[in-house]
């Protein structure tokens, strides 16, 4: 985000500050996968998660309900944030890390968070892969090809690694717009007018190519 808000350093230190908890990007990523999941998910199926750590046994270690109250009303409006973002096309940006040293723009934690909450409603997702909808189903293909590179169960090239790293960050948001507007068109209390976000000729392919969408999934 360009400018981020002042409340995101408050959630920054607060997750730090507990012992098994998402980190900043991670949260981003979990708390998009949660907004633009195909089914409905209860904020008491996900906000024990984001405590739980690696081994999912992690709980929240604050000294009052007060606190642990704060807590989750800081995560509750970065919720808010991240679905308000998603109503004007073009202005969703994922929360990614920067390397100091290298100034390289690190997604993977984004990833790990986004594909965690995609595993707690699969069946939507398993909806969209079986959509005739290409950008979409190209949008969860990236996203799943991220993560496999990310937790190393994909081995790629070392031309295909940097350009996964240079592109994913551009990617995201692009993947994100699309399954939300998916997500938005097949809610039944949702007029069925909402118009599906384009992909610019000029973009980089949905698919993660690395082509321009004119000369890629475009020509279709």
């Amino acid at each position: 985000m360009d400018s981020e808000p002042a409340y995101l350093d408050k959630l920054d230190r607060l997750l730090l500050d507990q012992p098994d908890a998402m980190l900043i990007s991670q949260l981003d990523g979990f708390l998009t996968g949660i907004v633009v999941s195909p089914d409905l998910v209860a904020p008491g199926q996900w906000i024990p998660l984001i405590w739980a750590g690696d081994e999912g046994d992690g709980e929240p270690e604050f000294e009052t309900a007060a606190d642990l109250q704060a807590a989750v009303d800081l995560i509750m409006t970065h919720y808010h944030a991240i679905l308000q973002s998603l109503e004007c096309p073009g202005d969703y940006a994922p929360l990614l890390e920067v390397d100091t040293r290298s100034n390289e723009i690190m997604w993977e934690m984004w990833i790990d968070g986004f594909t965690q909450a995609m595993a707690i409603a699969p069946g939507g997702w398993t909806r969209i892969q079986a959509d005739d909808d290409a950008g979409c189903q190209a949008a969860l293909n990236g996203i799943r090809t991220l993560n496999d590179f990310a937790s190393g169960d994909l081995h790629l090239s070392d031309a295909e690694e940097d350009r996964w790293d240079r592109e994913a960050p551009e990617l995201i948001p692009i993947w994100i717009e699309m399954l939300h507007q998916w997500r938005l068109e097949s809610d039944s209390n949702r007029p069925a007018a909402v118009r599906r976000a384009k992909v610019g000729r000029n973009d980089p392919c949905p698919c993660g190519s690395g082509k321009k969408y004119k000369k890629c999934c475009g020509t279709h």
